[in-house]
């Protein structure tokens, strides 16, 4: 029960406001004796220092005399270690005595480690550090540690401190430690570490680390391929963007793949380590399909790989120099510019099917290999073409049994230790029959014949149509050929015979062959006579049915103008026409003003509808004043009723009466005309 009492108090005095901070008795890794060590009190050389110590079970209470001295080292073999200890240190100058705070421990567990050593590894993910802590050496058994981390930000003076998680070592020699940092920017770290035990000391902080941001994306990366030369090889350019100066110093590992290509004599991927001036480089690549995978990594850890796909070459001048078929089995041959150790041949059906590929690593004499099915027939030895200095040709390649009909991309590559991979033969192998799949259609007339077809399968492929070679021949005659493009779905066969049963072929050219040409359709021209009087009566009816609407369509136009000018003749416009002008004494001031659709004469609506008006009326409509007076120097039968003369063209196309001035006398000379007297209702 005493223990357990001086446990808790010893935890209460550590914790406590009370206890010296300065004051303590510890041992060091290095060494087995303890050290004890207090804060000055009273006036400097002029006071001594007694250290006293009382042991739980003993019940004694050694006291060493220290002097002037701050510190005292005690031996090993002159205390109890095993038990607890409470202990003071009582300081005196002249009447005066001073006593510290008591401290409890227990002194073979009063141990103070040594801080973390320098050039630890970590790694910083979603901003939790992660170290590897060495061990420190313990006599005896070994003791559970603790860790604390405190950190601040690039700039910041102030430290955040917090405990660290521990984990199991694997090996004895060093520990896992995370401490969650918060964040993912840069930092500084120090480290402190001591024994789980309550008697047992903080060591001191560990020198700074400098952990740099995380690189949460991967570079950015760009591109430029090259097309493939007559070397078998093309040029991949990349370039990507540097890091920023808080990633601190960032290295960039480019990993080169090809799927289809696994040797397992070679590495999986070849990887090269770029320094992190390097933002762009170069990588020269073979025919076949790649995968590029570019990581960043500083010392905080590795960024998310950032992927590019090179995807296989589909055209090149590089033909195999045979590709033959016996039956369903396919052989191809091809040259190899250099001797190698490694090959790869490669079989993809198209479209869009995966690639296979079979890879050899070592060198063969110059005779024939097979492969059946995408793997190597173990009962034949494989036979890869080689060569010192020269060319070396294969003498054959078994593909083995392939689909019909169906487009295959086939191609070889090769690696010399000296050399990167290079691509010998890539070719389009259409399997299939040469003659045109689908029927023609054939719309002959007496002179000519169309043909139609639907475009081949073998079209699709890329360089395994040439053209089409189409033939034909009279019964008795030689065969014609003619020759049509690879997109040529139609072909028009001329200078027939009319009334002549002809033979017509259409066959498959690929690349690198003549091809042949048979005769399987037969069609018939037209012949001339009673067939051509009935196509000219055909096109007589022909152009009566379309003639007879026409004639209607313009006979209803014409008529319909005709109609218009008789039913809505035009009005008269006053050109020229003095029925428009005022006299003076009209246009004064004391009298009143008409408007220009009022009519100058008083008359009734009923009056409008006579013709011819009766004398009385007339002579009752002399006494009514007149709008417009004949000029003095008229002709006076200007003014007689009953004039029936007609009035000249100008007046009677006048549409809109506007007020002109009132000319001189000596201009109203014109030719006579009716005076008001007359109605030219």
């Amino acid at each position: 029960m005493l223990g357990w009492l001086l446990l808790v108090l010893a935890a209460l005095a550590r914790g406590g406001a009370a206890e010296p901070p300065d004051f303590s008795c510890f041992k060091q890794c290095s060494s087995c004796d303890f050290l004890c060590s207090w804060p000055p009190r009273g006036p400097a050389g002029n006071t001594t220092y007694v250290l006293v110590l009382c042991y739980a079970t003993s019940r004694t209470c050694p006291r060493y005399e220290a002097g002037a001295a701050t510190t005292y080292t005690l031996q090993r073999h002159r205390v109890y270690v095993l038990t607890n200890t409470t202990a003071w240190v009582e300081a005196r100058w002249g009447p005066h005595l001073h006593r510290s705070p008591n401290l409890t421990l227990y002194l073979n567990e009063a141990v103070k480690l040594d801080p973390p050593p320098d050039g630890m590894n970590f790694a910083k993910a979603k901003g939790r550090l992660q170290l590897r802590v060495p061990r420190p050496p313990f006599r005896g058994r070994d003791r559970a540690l603790s860790r604390e981390a405190r950190f601040r930000g690039v700039g910041n003076h102030s430290w955040t401190q917090v405990l660290c998680e521990t984990g199991k070592s694997k090996d004895s020699k060093e520990d896992p430690v995370t401490c969650d940092l918060g964040g993912h920017a840069a930092f500084e770290v120090q480290l402190r570490q001591k024994t789980q035990h309550w008697s047992s000391y903080w060591s001191d902080w560990s020198k700074s680390i400098f952990v740099p941001e995380e690189i949460l994306e991967s570079p950015e990366l760009s591109f430029r391929l090259g097309n493939l030369g007559k070397n078998g090889q093309r040029l991949l350019q990349l370039s990507w963007q540097r890091a920023r100066e808080e990633q601190g110093n960032v290295t960039y590992t480019l990993s080169t793949r090809m799927p289809a290509c696994r040797c397992a004599a070679l590495p999986e991927a070849d990887e090269v380590v770029l320094g992190p001036e390097v933002t762009a480089h170069n990588l020269t690549l073979c025919g076949a399909e790649y995968e590029i995978l570019l990581t960043a990594t500083n010392a905080a850890g590795t960024s998310p790989t950032r992927q590019l796909h090179v995807p296989a070459e589909q055209h090149a001048e590089l033909s195999f120099k045979d590709v033959s078929s016996a039956g369903e089995a396919v052989t191809v041959r091809w040259e190899a510019p250099s001797r190698g150790f490694a090959y790869c041949f490669e079989q993809q059906l198209l479209p869009g099917a995966p690639q296979q590929g079979v890879c050899v690593q070592q060198e063969f004499p110059a005779k024939s290999s097979h492969l059946e099915r995408g793997k190597w027939a173990p009962e034949t030895p494989p036979q890869i073409p080689t060569g010192s200095g020269q060319a070396a040709t294969g003498a054959g390649f078994p593909i083995g049994s392939l689909e019909v009909p169906a487009c295959y991309r086939l191609a070889v590559h090769g690696r010399s230790e000296e050399q990167h991979w290079a691509t010998f033969a890539l070719q389009h192998h259409f399997t299939g029959n040469a003659s045109l799949a689908s029927s023609i259609h054939i719309n002959a007339s007496a002179e000519a014949a169309v043909l139609r077809w639907e475009p081949s399968p073998r079209a699709t492929c890329p360089g395994a149509l040439a053209r089409y070679l189409v033939c034909h021949a009279a019964e008795g005659d030689n065969v014609t050929y003619g020759e049509a493009d690879a997109s040529a779905s139609r072909y028009t066969l001329r200078n027939l015979r009319p009334g002549t049963a002809y033979r017509v072929g259409i066959q498959e050219v690929t690349a690198g062959s003549g091809g042949t040409c048979s005769t399987p359709w037969h069609f018939q021209t037209m012949a001339l006579g009673p067939r051509l009087a009935a196509w000219k009566s055909n096109l007589k009816y022909l152009g009566i049915s379309l003639g007879l609407p026409a004639i209607a369509a313009v006979i209803y136009q014409l008529s319909k103008r005709r109609a218009r000018r008789l039913l809505f003749p035009p009005l008269p416009k006053p050109v020229g026409s003095r029925a428009i002008q005022f006299s003076a004494s009209e246009m004064s001031q004391d009298r009143p003003w008409k408007g220009f659709a009022e009519p100058s004469e008083k008359f009734n609506l009923a009056e409008l509808l006579v013709m011819e008006p009766s004398p009385e009326q007339e002579v009752a409509d002399s006494t009514r004043p007149r709008t417009l007076q004949p000029s003095p120097k008229e002709p006076a039968e200007l003014g007689q009723p009953g004039c029936k003369r007609e009035l000249p063209f100008e007046y009677r196309r006048q549409e809109v009466l506007s007020p002109l001035p009132s000319p001189a006398p000596a201009e109203s000379g014109e030719g006579p005309t009716c005076g008001t007297g007359c109605s030219s209702h």
